[in-house]
């Protein structure tokens, strides 16, 4: 369906697209180390460089997981695992999600990075793009998304509370997340689409080393508790996918 996207918060950083694109691409075992990964070829050696791909992810076999929030014919939407307040990663706030709404859209297939898309798949990014857009019209689906970043927050402070001494600071944290996600959920089903931006961590900025979509809703109160670290290197997808898009085919 390839619905219109307005919102382009991270728009404007084509150059280094393109630099980590080639950057990429220049490592002799890029192409054989996706197509194992693609494939879940056993016993393939991959290449050590730096945060790169590996046999399995997190994502790579994500069938059953109370995470998954909706599911299209290619693509995933699942919920972050991480609070997204940053009230509660006091020691090192990047950790936290980048708006009270941060949710992800993964493909099914074995798909390493933006960086390792190419004519023939880039269009999951389109994907992704059209089953948010349809699931966010539904009223179940947003409410599966704020009792996913509910859960977060209590997930958050049941971990911390496992290797934290002292636990005050910890539920006091927790408290002041819930207050704030209290506080902000009456607002949540007022966003539109156009509220929403779709951005990508190109290798090796990335976290998860199996493609996935931030989708993040971008209204200042929406970021009011939330951490802005990652901005600079987040890549506006659209403006990822136009750039393989422009490149002869190989």
């Amino acid at each position: 369906m390839n619905y219109s996207v307005e919102n382009r918060l991270f728009r404007g950083k084509l150059e280094r697209i393109e630099e980590q694109y080639k950057d990429f691409w220049s490592k002799p075992e890029a192409q054989k180390d996706i197509e194992a990964y693609l494939n879940q070829t056993k016993d393939h050696q991959y290449a050590s460089h730096e945060k790169w791909i590996k046999s399995k992810t997190v994502f790579t076999d994500l069938n059953h997981s109370p995470a998954i929030l909706a599911v299209g014919d290619n693509v995933r939407l699942i919920g972050n695992h991480n609070s997204f307040d940053v009230t509660q990663y006091e020691e090192d706030p990047g950790k936290a999600g980048m708006s009270m709404i941060h949710i992800l859209g993964i493909p099914k297939k074995p798909l390493f990075n933006g960086v390792s898309l190419n004519h023939e798949n880039v269009s999951v990014i389109n994907q992704v793009i059209d089953l948010f857009k349809d699931s966010w019209e539904n009223p179940g689906f947003r409410q599966r998304v704020l009792d996913h970043q509910k859960w977060a927050i209590e997930n958050r402070t049941r971990v911390k509370l496992e290797t934290e001494p002292d636990a005050a600071p910890v539920l006091e944290a927790g408290e002041d997340a819930i207050s704030h996600w209290e506080k902000l959920e009456t607002r949540i089903h007022t966003l539109k689409f156009d509220d929403f931006t779709f951005g990508l961590h190109l290798w090796p900025d990335h976290s998860v080393g199996h493609l996935h979509v931030h989708i993040i809703a971008t209204p200042a109160w929406c970021r009011e508790y939330s951490t802005d670290k990652h901005d600079e290197k987040t890549k506006d997808a659209l403006e990822v996918r136009d750039c393989i898009l422009s490149r002869n085919r190989s």
